[in-house]
């Protein structure tokens, strides 16, 4: 499984050209949603997170990102002025908000139903609540409709904001790849769309891996 949340502050960090000391933890496990790791860094067992040196775990994936940013604002990300900055956390709210959320709820509540239903069934898990089953159309049909929506906005630009390459950018893509590889591609309509992937897939810390691999 595709885990684009995690992916999102890998690319983030690796295009700044931070080093990391990277952990992969086995989802399949649960190993994020049981002790030690929802005391220690997470109590909402969610990924990803980053650990400091001195022990405060930080987790949300936009929050890590600007934690990057601050610390190395060079190549800057996010934004070099008070305008870029608002510009590009606008548009990962949209994104988040109309295209990743609905499709990783539409995953969640059918395909990845029995999985997480198991939760209940296992000792020490923090069980994840999930939308009644018909939610899952209704959520993948909006994620459709606004990723249709999302390209025409984007006609005439190179990146998301313009000719700036940003977080704005890594998000999307991160989301599309998930939604490639789990059943809700990009709309045949959206060329604006198709073609950033494929631009995006191209950048060398892009995610090359199988649908099934967590690499």
């Amino acid at each position: 499984m595709f885990a684009p949340n995690p992916w999102i502050a890998w690319i983030f960090a690796q295009e700044k050209g931070i080093v990391l000391e990277r952990q992969v933890l086995d989802l399949f496990t649960r190993e994020n949603r049981r002790e030690p790791f929802i005391s220690a860094v997470n109590p909402l067992g969610e990924l990803p997170a980053l650990q400091l040196d001195d022990g405060t775990a930080i987790s949300e994936v936009t929050a890590i990102c600007e934690y990057f940013e601050d610390i190395q604002p060079d190549p800057p990300l996010v934004g070099s002025t008070p305008e870029e900055k608002a510009e590009t956390r606008m548009w990962v709210r949209r994104i988040d908000q109309n295209v990743a959320w609905p499709m990783g709820e539409g995953f969640t509540t059918e395909e990845g139903r029995a999985f997480f239903t198991s939760d209940h069934d296992l000792d020490g898990v923090l069980a994840k609540s999930l939308l009644p089953l018909e939610a899952a159309a209704i959520l993948k049909a909006k994620s459709r409709s606004k990723m249709i929506w999302l390209d025409n906005v984007m006609q005439g630009r190179q990146f998301v904001c313009g000719d700036r390459y940003t977080l704005a950018d890594i998000y999307l893509y991160c989301f599309l790849q998930f939604g490639e590889n789990h059943g809700q591609p990009i709309p045949d309509e959206a060329l604006w769309l198709k073609d950033f992937f494929q631009r995006m897939k191209a950048r060398p810390h892009a995610w090359h891996g199988t649908p099934s691999s967590l690499d």
